[in-house]
C-alpha cells in the first residue's frame, strides 16, 4: 500500500514539473531570436577617396626667338643719286647732283672694306640678327591630386587564381607648379647686305675717311652691286624664365587586379582637360661685336586650356579594410603651353611628361 503510495506521488511530481518548467530536454532554439544574434558580414563599398603627392617629370621648355640685334639703318632700293647710311661708312649726293653717276661725298671705316679686284670697289654693310637663338631646359613641377574611384564589379572573363578582376571608372584633379629658368650663353646668326661701289680704277684714301658735300675728293660710283648672306654670328646673353600653374581634371576607367590577398594591381587611361596660367619674362644683351651691343626684354602672361590623354599604372596595398597605400606612374600627354613676349617665344611641352604619386586610399 505504501509502495503503491509512493510510486503514485512520484508520477504526479513529475508531471508538475514537466508544466512548470517544459520539456526536460535542451529548449529548442527560438529561429528569430537566433537569426538575431548573427553577425552580418558588410558588404565592400564601391567607393574609394584618396590623396597624393603627385609630381611631375620629363617636362620640356623651349625658349627661342632670342637675340634681338637691329641695325639703326636701313638698306635703299638700288640705283643712284640717294643718300646712304651704313654699319661701316655712307654714300651721300654731293654737290654735282644726283644724276651725275658718281660722289666724293662718301665715307668707310676700315681697309678691310677695300677689294682691289678688277677696278677696285668700296663694300658697305648692314647687318641685322636673325633672332634665331633658342635654349631648352628640361625638369618638373611640384604638385599634388585628389583622386576617386567606383567599381563597377568584376570582370567575368579576367581572374587570376580565383580572384576576379573588377573595373570602375576613376577621376582625379592635380595641381602642380612649373619653374623653368635658362641662363645659358647662347648664338643668332647674322644676314648681312652689302653694297659694293665702284671705284673706276682709283685708289681709295685709307680708312678712317670721310669725304664731304663740295669735294674735292676720290669719286665712287654711285649706284651698288647687291649681296645678301646670312653668315656670322652675334653672342646672347641673358636670363628667360617660365613660371606656370597647372589645374588638371583626369577621367577614365580602370582595371584592378588582384595579386595577393592584400596587394592589387590597377591599369588606368583615360582623358584629361588643364587649365594652365603663366607669366613669360626674358632680358637678352646682344653683341655683335664691332657693331655694338644691344639689349631687349619682353613680358608676358596666358591663360589657356590643354586637353589631353593619360596611361597609367598604380599599386594598392591594403592596409586595413578602409585604409591602403598606393602608389603610381602615368603618363600624362597634353597639348602645349605657349607664351610670346617681345618677339620671343617659350613652350612648355608634354610630350615626354610623366606623374609619379604615392598617397592613401579609403573606403567607406
Amino acid at each position: 500500500m505504501n509502495s503503491r503510495f509512493s510510486l503514485m506521488f512520484l508520477a504526479a511530481l513529475g508531471t508538475a514539473s514537466v508544466a512548470q518548467g517544459g520539456d526536460l530536454r535542451d529548449p529548442a532554439p527560438d529561429d528569430s531570436k537566433a537569426a538575431s544574434n548573427i553577425v552580418q558580414a558588410s558588404e565592400p563599398s564601391p567607393w574609394r577617396f584618396g590623396a597624393s603627392y603627385a609630381p611631375f617629370i620629363g617636362l620640356k621648355t623651349t625658349f627661342s626667338g632670342l637675340g634681338r640685334f637691329n641695325s639703326p639703318f636701313t638698306p635703299q632700293p638700288l640705283g643712284g643719286g640717294q643718300n646712304r647710311d651704313y654699319d661701316d661708312g655712307f654714300v651721300h649726293v654731293d654737290s654735282s647732283g644726283p644724276n651725275s653717276g658718281g660722289t666724293w661725298n662718301w665715307g668707310y671705316d676700315n681697309n678691310s672694306q677695300y677689294n682691289p679686284a678688277g677696278n677696285g670697289s668700296i663694300n658697305l654693310s648692314i647687318s641685322n640678327s636673325q633672332s634665331n637663338a633658342s635654349a631648352e631646359e628640361k625638369g618638373g613641377g611640384q604638385g599634388f591630386e585628389l583622386m576617386g574611384y567606383r567599381d563597377l564589379g568584376a570582370v567575368e572573363w579576367a581572374s587570376l587564381g580565383g580572384r576576379k578582376t573588377t573595373w570602375g571608372l576613376r577621376g582625379g584633379l592635380q595641381y602642380a607648379r612649373v619653374n623653368m629658368s635658362n641662363h645659358d650663353l647662347l648664338t643668332s646668326g647674322l644676314t648681312t647686305v652689302t653694297d659694293s661701289f665702284g671705284l673706276g680704277g682709283q685708289i681709295p684714301p685709307g680708312a678712317p675717311y670721310s669725304g664731304s658735300f663740295n669735294g674735292p675728293g676720290t669719286v665712287l660710283d654711285d649706284n651698288p652691286v647687291r649681296t645678301i648672306t646670312n653668315g656670322g654670328t652675334a653672342l646672347v646673353s641673358g636670363t628667360r624664365d617660365l613660371d606656370t600653374d597647372l589645374f588638371i581634371a583626369n577621367f577614365g576607367p580602370y582595371f584592378e587586379i588582384p595579386v595577393t590577398d592584400r596587394f592589387n594591381v590597377l591599369l588606368e587611361a583615360g582623358v584629361s582637360l588643364a587649365v594652365a596660367s603663366g607669366s613669360y619674362d626674358f632680358f637678352s644683351s646682344t653683341s655683335a661685336g664691332a657693331l655694338g651691343t644691344q639689349q631687349s626684354a619682353g613680358s608676358a602672361s596666358e591663360t589657356d586650356v590643354l586637353p589631353g590623354i593619360y596611361v597609367g599604372l598604380s599599386g594598392v596595398y591594403q592596409l586595413s579594410e578602409r585604409w591602403a597605400l598606393q602608389g603610381s606612374g602615368r603618363y600624362q600627354y597634353m597639348k602645349s603651353f605657349e607664351l610670346n613676349a617681345g618677339g620671343s617665344n617659350a613652350e612648355l611641352s608634354f610630350d615626354s611628361a610623366f606623374v609619379l604619386s604615392l598617397g592613401v586610399l579609403y573606403s567607406f
